[in-house]
């Protein structure tokens, strides 16, 4: 009689494993989003946030792959699901509260990075371990347990699991329920998984310890006519020879070669560094937004789908192909226009397409080639997905430790796109040379080859030189960058433009990333003199000075110190406040510009934090007759300070007749309508001032919008709104920003989707 389980058996074993692994691989992602969500406003809602939090994700994978290898490593199966048993129990009983509690919020000046970690560990650190080791742990069982069918295949179902979850966060779970909710609902299904997942530590150590009584009774010749077991040491199931390429064919050995373990570690640390610089590249030029991350997370687990569900997806010559133009096109985006007098019009939407499919391709290759070099000996499992998730939380820690500490720039961004355009040339290379390593085609053509890494590495790395957006050639100008720096927050610099023909238009320019937040001119006699968003004709030039009409004193408070123009306003009996996140934009504020130093204000304060939190650590009775919120003219938006709870915030420190006034201008999103639903909310008038550019005065265009219950002031100031104008440049009408269906942005709840400019 043999051992061998029926078909119908070994089906629903087979189900049991991929459902588990299905709801582990579910939760693994779902939480991602959930609690970066949840945390963003603590750190100022900058892409920063998004790059901390992978690197925990990461290293937390990588932590949950080593668990489960060293796991793997015990000879007793018994002993293995009693170990993963009680480890399920611990994190299901500290699966309580997957959303961080307010308790956790930042009160000091500690490392963003440092605090984040802690969050996350003390919040989902050990629930996500046990998440983490899910996946390899199972397939080591899968194989152990000789159950059927294509182990590497479940490595996909996982990915899928997680693709799901990420794409059903914004658009099933995030419109419809509040956060608290949504984490109660994941605690629920962590421990349903918990229970899947013991039941099926169980079920292995039985089948495991079924099969080893069999093969005993078999080799004292008890069990006439039973069939001899699979070797644990067997390649595993379904993984032939035929679908593997030529050459590529893995060691049967119980121990991988180096030049395999180099394999597994540094192409996943390609694709993860390069998604993770994506992610902030596409965050500083459009929005730190949770759904901008989970496009180009989903993006880099379909990859991974695609590329372990069949070789049959991955055609490494063409896709390598298709890989390296879009490198290149994504690098020359800027120079390639200007050098041939084209005019692309990227905007937010073709600038997100545009970079996630070059990052698609490039993901696509790195894991094509690493499924395959897969492993087909089952006792190689876990250490291959160890390597691999290896590789990716290296690409983590460079981004986020190593590259903000070690660039004064975003280097890192130049550097992936040249690392993944030298991949791309030795694939195709690779496809084109020949099979056979004595090819004289391949001997021939392996000094164009690497002629060609070369020289498309330098173009990656020349056209997208980080330092180009900000620097741009002014006729007859001398530029010089004085001073530039990158901490958590982003990067900071000073370029200063000097005309030999016309000294008057000296001017220096503050950068924070790639947008102008302040220019001032350095002439004698004009230093204090307010240009670039803040001229007296726009709209908060024209509501100060009807305040300082109005009143003797008054109160100011700024979001956003830029360069500190604002303070140019004051008189010797107001006050300003001044609210920044980022100690390194006063540092420059103060060493560069004269604006904070020159300002005749009675008191000039620069808060450093989050505005949102320090708003809500000002006594009580702090009232300002203007709040000017000005950290919305770049890319970036910090979203959390849009917020129904934001503008509650203000309002609390707002006086009875006093001003929100809010700077949109931006060149991918239009804000109108989020400011309009929460000027409708608080019950305020509202005025919308655009200003055109005056390039010869250093005047920039600029779109205010100005909150109040000063009915004067809406009759004294009538809207102006951006002009259309016709060929001839006669203005036929004006722009209409509003748009139907945008509601109000909660913390809960806010998406950037139908504020792209189009």
């Amino acid at each position: 009689m043999s051992n061998t389980p029926s078909k119908s058996l070994r089906a629903s074993h087979t189900a049991v494993f991929a459902i588990t692994i299905f709801i582990s691989a579910f939760l693994l992602f779902q939480v991602q989003p959930m609690v970066s969500k949840a945390i963003l406003p603590w750190f100022g809602g900058g892409p920063a946030v998004w790059t901390a939090a992978m690197l925990f994700f990461q290293c937390a994978l990588f932590g949950g792959y080593l668990y489960a290898h060293a796991l793997a490593s015990i000879d007793s199966a018994r002993r293995q699901a009693l170990i993963h048993v009680l480890l399920l129990l611990a994190a299901a009983l500290l699966a309580q509260s997957a959303v961080p509690d307010q308790s956790l919020r930042p009160q000091g000046a500690q490392s963003p990075v440092t605090q984040i970690l802690w969050i996350l560990t003390l919040s989902v650190g050990l629930p996500y371990f046990c998440l983490a080791s899910t996946g390899p742990l199972l397939q080591h069982w899968f194989a152990r347990a000789q159950v059927s069918g294509a182990v590497y295949r479940l490595f996909a179902l996982s990915n899928l699991g997680s693709l799901l979850a990420l794409l059903s966060f914004p658009y099933l779970f995030e419109p419809w329920f509040e956060l608290p909710l949504i984490g109660k609902g994941w605690t629920w299904g962590f421990w349903l998984f918990a229970i899947a997942c013991a039941a099926v530590a169980v079920f292995q150590a039985r089948a495991v310890d079924i099969r080893e009584r069999a093969e005993a009774r078999s080799a004292q010749g008890l069990p006439l006519g039973s069939q001899p077991a699979q070797r644990p040491n067997s390649p595993v199931a379904s993984e032939t020879e035929g679908n593997r390429p030529a050459g590529n064919a893995p060691s049967q050995s119980n121990r991988p070669r180096a030049a395999e373990v180099a394999a597994w570690v540094l192409l996943p640390a390609l694709a993860s560094m390069l998604f993770i610089a994506t992610t902030d590249q596409a965050s500083h030029n459009i929005a730190p937004e949770p759904r901008l991350w989970i496009l180009t997370l989903s993006i880099y687990l379909l990859s991974f789908i695609v590329s372990f569900d069949h070789p049959r997806w991955y055609r490494p010559g063409l896709i390598a192909a298709a890989g390296l133009m879009a490198v290149l096109i994504v690098a020359g985006r800027y120079t390639i226009p200007d050098f041939f007098g084209w005019d692309w019009g990227l905007g937010a939407t073709e600038l997100r397409y545009l970079f996630a499919t070059m990052l698609f391709l490039v993901c696509l290759v790195c894991h094509g080639e690493l499924y395959r070099r897969r492993p087909s000996n089952p006792s190689q499992l876990t250490t291959y997905y160890l390597c691999m998730s290896f590789g990716g939380a290296c690409g983590g820690l460079f981004i986020a430790l190593i590259a903000t500490h070690l660039f004064n720039d975003f280097h890192e961004w130049p550097l992936g796109l040249a690392a993944a355009a030298a991949l791309c040339v030795m694939v195709m290379a690779r496809e084109l040379g020949g099979s056979s390593p004595a090819s004289p085609m391949k001997r021939s053509r392996a000094a164009v080859v690497w002629v060609a890494v070369l020289v498309c590495s330098a173009l990656a790395f020349w056209w997208d030189n980080p330092m180009r957006s900000r620097i741009t050639s002014m006729a007859n100008a001398a530029e010089s960058t004085l001073d530039q720096s990158r901490n958590f927050y982003g990067v900071v610099a000073v370029v200063e433009r000097r005309f030999a023909a016309d000294p008057s238009k000296d001017h220096r320019v503050f950068f924070s990333g790639q947008v102008t937040h302040g220019i001032q001119l350095i002439s004698p006699g004009v230093e204090q003199k307010p240009v670039s968003y803040y001229d007296p004709k726009s709209g908060i030039g024209e509501t100060l000075n009807y305040l300082k009409s109005k009143k003797p004193e008054i109160d100011v408070a700024i979001t956003g110190l830029g360069a500190g123009t604002v303070a140019a306003y004051a008189r010797p009996t107001d006050r300003y406040d001044f609210f920044e996140i980022n100690p390194e934009a006063e540092r420059i504020a103060r060493d560069w510009f004269s604006f904070l130093s020159g300002s005749p204000a009675k008191e000039v304060r620069v808060l450093i934090g989050d505005a949102r939190l320090t708003f809500a650590q000002l006594p009580e009775d702090k009232r300002y007759d203007m709040i000017l919120l000005a950290a919305f003219s770049g890319g970036s938006v910090p979203v959390h300070l849009l917020t129904r709870e934001a503008f509650a915030a203000y309002e609390a420190h707002l006086k009875q007749d006093g001003f929100l006034v809010v700077n949109i201008t931006n060149a991918y999103l239009n804000l109108y309508p989020v400011i309009k639903r929460q000027a409708e909310a608080l019950g305020l008038m509202v005025r919308s001032r655009f200003q055109e550019k005056e390039p010869e005065r250093f005047i920039r265009e600029n779109h205010y919008m100005i909150l109040t219950r000063d009915a004067e002031y809406i009759r004294s100031f009538p809207s102006v709104d951006r002009p259309i104008r016709d060929a001839q440049g006669k203005v036929i009408g004006t722009w209409q920003y509003d748009i139907p269906g945008v509601g109000l942005w909660t913390d809960n709840f806010s998406s950037i989707t139908p504020l792209e400019w189009r």
